[in-house]
């Protein structure tokens, strides 16, 4: 589903929530335009920053394995090119398509700018002394490869620990927040004499505005994975 569709949902869910516990239309409608905005200007921004890093990477990955294994077999540096472009996703491929009138060597140097990662360079390096004094670029890359591979398994135990915080938490502030509605009937009498008091009123909504803290802090940590020679402000 669409992260701005989830956003508008959660968003409503909040303020209809907020409405049952305090009956407020204002402290409402401030609750649901705060949190649309925090999603579509924070939220959804983090997670394409996190999103455009990691798919580079992984794309990264994929592309510098199939080089070395087809340059491996064919010895050719223009075979392990055109074998790496068949399994690139379509960004690589236009960035690959607007060089083709550079030699090898150059186009696996201009890719550095796309695939910022330390171990690209490695790469680069790697198969340019290859090409330079020859000898066996499996051996040669095998320090490198696997590197790689610890790299993409560090990314891949990330989403998957990252996919069980996001299910807690947010099991855990539905419960909270559910318990926070359902108060407002299971004890009416008790809120029949506070519910128009201004100290309740600000009560509640910062209750659902350190919802969206909490959510932004899971953001954060969620998103927050180290990926050598990439900058945060990468686009």
């Amino acid at each position: 589903m669409n992260f701005l569709l989830i956003g508008f949902f959660v968003s409503l869910a909040f303020a209809g929530l907020n409405y049952i516990a305090s009956e407020n239309v204002i402290s409402s409608l401030v609750i649901f335009l705060t949190s649309i905005g925090f999603f579509v200007f924070i939220a959804r921004r983090q997670k394409n920053k996190y999103l455009n890093k990691t798919r580079r990477y992984h794309q990264c990955f994929r592309f510098v394995n199939t080089y070395i294994v087809s340059l491996s077999i064919k010895g050719s540096l223009a075979y392990a090119r055109e074998s790496a472009y068949n399994i690139s996703d379509n960004k690589v491929k236009e960035v690959m398509d607007s060089i083709k009138e550079m030699d090898e060597e150059e186009q696996l140097s201009y890719l550095s700018k796309y695939f910022k990662f330390d171990l690209y360079y490695l790469f680069v390096d790697t198969v340019t002394l290859w090409n330079e004094q020859g000898g066996d670029i499996l051996n040669m890359s095998q320090r490198l490869i696997n590197k790689l591979r610890l790299k993409e398994e560090y990314l891949l135990s990330c989403e998957s620990m990252h996919k069980s915080r996001v299910i807690e938490f947010t099991i855990l502030w539905s419960i909270t927040l559910i318990i926070l509605a359902s108060l407002r009937f299971a004890l009416s009498q008790f809120y029949n004499k506070v519910i128009q008091t201004p100290f309740y009123q600000v009560a509640v909504v910062a209750i659902f505005l350190f919802v969206l803290l909490s959510i932004y802090i899971l953001v954060k940590r969620v998103s927050n994975v180290t990926l050598e020679g990439w900058k945060d402000d990468e686009k």
